[in-house]
């Protein structure tokens, strides 16, 4: 089956993140033992260009926001597919988006493409947040004895 020209273009752009800036490729089974090693943690999730163009910019954007970051962080990249079988796990609704974690506890995303300069703050208020469960999807459960949570 032949790729998409998007697709082969979103492969070679994900190609020049590995080379170029360490970020690894991840799949259905290489994302768990990714996001299991200790230390602080990125996960892009891609859509096709097609449909999400602005998966384009959040592949250009993420490098530099990660080069200002005070904090050490592993960059993983989800291609399209394995993306969307991951989505859910983590409430992830809109696309792009960020996932953060850190020792494998998840700490929050960022959903959308926000403005370039808005990722250092964003991403540095993730990686400091306290870990919490990730959203669910469907339908919302309600514990009445519970403080307050991170969503």
């Amino acid at each position: 089956m032949s790729l998409s020209p998007d697709i082969e273009r979103l492969n070679q752009r994900i190609t020049f993140l590995q080379s170029r800036h360490g970020f690894q490729l991840l799949d259905g089974d290489s994302f768990a033992a990714f996001v299991a090693q200790p230390g602080a943690a990125l996960v892009l999730f891609a859509e096709d260009p097609a449909k999400v163009p602005e998966t384009w910019d959040l592949t250009v954007i993420l490098p530099e926001a990660v080069a200002r970051l005070d904090t050490a962080v592993r960059v993983g990249v989800l291609a399209p597919q394995a993306a969307r079988a991951l989505a859910a796990r983590y409430g992830i609704c809109t696309w792009p988006a960020l996932l953060a974690l850190r020792d494998g506890e998840y700490l929050g995303t960022v959903e959308g493409l926000k403005d370039w300069s808005a990722y250092g703050r964003l991403l540095a208020e993730l990686l400091a947040a306290a870990p919490c469960r990730p959203p669910g999807i469907g339908i919302p459960v309600h514990n009445a004895g519970a403080g307050t949570h991170c969503h």
